[in-house]
């Protein structure tokens, strides 16, 4: 399983940034490999995502649904990932490559114009997508979360940047 967690601080007010991540097409915006999606409910959205394995597009289908709002202080997301037309072509991988999603947003006002967030994404891929997570997704973590962080401060429209780093 491949975890990736953070504290991040944005220069925007809690209600501002409760409302950007509770929206799960707006949030579906920030996602890093997101390409397009479709937003099903309130609660549920439908992706399509790429990532570039050098000259090799690995493209899936993802259903992510948000479990539980607690008060706007926390969001639980769930969702799994299957194989799209790219990776259909390679026979096993068509069938072996699903990625079970867990993600939990914490916020915590620290000032009338300041929010952190703390995010939790775990991924545990079975199949084919198993070796693909372990040996590139891991490679590419930091490009994954500096993406996401540019993606919330564009959506934001304010700064945003990891707790104890200056921000930019």
């Amino acid at each position: 399983m491949i975890t990736i967690e953070n504290y991040l601080i944005a220069d925007k007010g809690h209600e501002e940034v409760w409302a950007l991540f509770n929206d799960v097409g707006t949030m579906a915006d920030c996602v890093p490999t997101s390409v397009s999606y479709e937003k099903i409910d309130d609660d549920s959205v439908n992706c399509s995502l790429r990532l570039k394995l050098g000259m090799i597009p690995l493209d899936s289908k993802c259903l992510m649904r948000i479990t539980k709002r607690e008060g706007n202080r926390r969001l639980v997301a769930e969702g799994q990932t299957e194989a799209g037309e790219t990776l259909k072509k390679f026979g096993k991988m068509a069938t072996e490559n699903t990625t079970k999603l867990h993600i939990a947003v914490d916020f915590e006002e620290i000032g009338p114009n300041q929010t952190q967030i703390h995010f939790c994404i775990n991924a545990h891929a079975v199949g084919q997508m198993r070796r693909i997570y372990e040996s590139v997704i891991k490679g590419q973590r930091a490009k994954l979360e500096a993406k996401f962080i540019e993606n919330v401060r564009t959506a934001l429209g304010a700064k945003v940047y990891i707790r104890g780093s200056e921000a930019t």
